[in-house]
């Protein structure tokens, strides 16, 4: 029995970070932070190193205290990582335009030098590219998209979600709630693409050696603030250390909601291990249960149940992005010799040719 529980506890240490070290792994195999946010783990950063205090003003399971530990070794590596990539990423960017700036100056000292009379047959080549142009962009692209979107760019307006979203306005009285719902729904996801926004955007501007220093500083000033604060209002209230303890679980909570918003902003789910997101839903419904059967308060309960209630969206997400939005995708050109190609989208990476019959 003794030996069971030893094994219960070292896999309490060690299976909730898999899936991150799996996606660690992901993102040094593509070079590519695009399908895993970072908020993710800076929340997860976050809440381990407020677990670490609480442990300070109440003792909990040791194994619990181990884990915390490693998740901060674990989410300090993947971010470390991310903010690489991010960093070439965008060196590699202002040397690709310094290049095309050249370009552009050398083309167009030519085109003063020699300057030249487009012939009808160029004009009418151009007006055909045109065209040609034209119809690429009003093509439907439901394929990922590279570029970060808006906070808003595919939510409806105001204005439209009150018309019903882009209908005449003529909607029944009846309907009225229900469109007043869909507005305030809008707002709701506007305001939530807005602070992930604003949370990557300062977390991006660090370099890796600089997100440690600044990490290192911060959780020094907590730990004095927490160590005055224990001091101070612990020696007259008993409950002092449980209003850390339920911030760490609060935050926690929250894990998997920015992986949510980056999934409907990208509408796809490519970039993701299907490890980490067994490792949400399978230590979720662990945590629960254990949670349950251990008579826990029921701000642990309803943590856990919360974060279950995300990990069905995510897996959601991941069927309809990945199946449904991939199939609505799929686009049939009829090539120059007759042949019809059907053209995925570049998330499914595949394309196959069929002979008009």
């Amino acid at each position: 029995m003794e030996a069971l529980k030893v094994c219960f506890e070292i896999a309490l240490v060690i299976a909730p970070h898999i899936g991150y070290v799996a996606q660690y792994l992901e993102i040094h195999r593509t070079w590519s932070i695009e399908g895993y946010s970072p908020v993710v783990s800076l929340i997860l950063l976050t809440s381990n190193t407020l677990r670490i205090y609480y442990y300070i003003g109440h003792r909990f399971l040791f194994a619990l205290l181990c884990q915390a530990i490693l998740g901060i070794a674990v989410h300090g590596i993947v971010l470390c990582k991310v903010l690489q990539v991010h960093l070439q990423q965008v060196l590699s960017a202002q040397s690709a335009d310094m290049y095309s700036g050249d370009s552009a100056s050398v083309s167009a000292t030519v085109a003063l030098e020699t300057p030249a009379r487009a012939t009808p047959s160029s004009v009418a080549g151009g007006g055909t590219a045109g065209k040609r142009g034209l119809a690429i962009n009003d093509e439907d692209d439901t394929s990922p998209s590279n570029a970060p979107a808006s906070a808003g760019a595919w939510l409806p307006s105001s204005r439209e979600a009150h018309n019903g979203f882009g209908g005449s306005g003529d909607a029944s009285p009846s309907s009225a709630p229900s469109v007043g719902i869909s507005c305030v729904a809008a707002k709701f996801l506007q305001l939530l693409f807005r602070i992930e926004d604003c949370i990557e955007a300062a977390l991006l501007r660090y370099a890796p050696l600089q997100f440690v220093y600044s990490y290192l500083i911060v959780a020094v000033s907590a730990l004095v603030m927490v160590l005055l604060y224990y001091i101070s209002i612990g020696s007259v209230w008993k409950h002092a250390a449980e209003v850390v303890g339920y911030a760490a679980l609060g935050i926690e909570a929250l894990l998997v909601l920015p992986q949510i918003l980056r999934h409907a902003r990208r509408r796809s789910t490519e970039g993701l291990t299907t490890l980490l997101i067994l490792t949400w839903v399978g230590g979720d419904v662990i945590k629960v249960v254990y949670f349950i059967y251990a008579k826990q308060a029921l701000a642990f309960i309803v943590c856990g149940c919360f974060q279950l209630v995300l990990d069905v969206v995510v897996v959601a997400q991941v069927v309809y992005y990945g199946i449904i939005v991939k199939r609505e995708g799929a686009v049939c050109v009829e090539g120059d010799d007759g042949a019809m190609e059907t053209v995925v989208s570049p998330g499914s990476r595949s394309t196959t040719n069929q002979r008009a019959l």
